[in-house]
């Protein structure tokens, strides 16, 4: 087990998780066409889903390991 694998792997999915949050609050704010605010949705969405597969694969590579 590695312990510092584990350790960034949920500080990966945190920031993640706090990207979201993020986004949700200030998405409403925003003034922005649909199609602009579409695209921002879209490209958050995909930010933050690679950052949380890689913390969950730095999870189970410490956890193996």
């Amino acid at each position: 087990m590695s312990t510092e694998l584990v350790a960034i792997g949920f500080g990966t999915i945190a920031v993640a998780i706090a990207l979201l949050v993020g986004a949700r609050h200030l998405y409403p704010r925003l003034e922005l066409p649909p199609e602009a605010l579409g695209t921002i949705r879209l490209l958050t969405a995909t930010i933050a889903a690679l950052l949380l597969l890689t913390g969950i694969g730095l999870v189970v590579v410490g956890l193996a390991g």
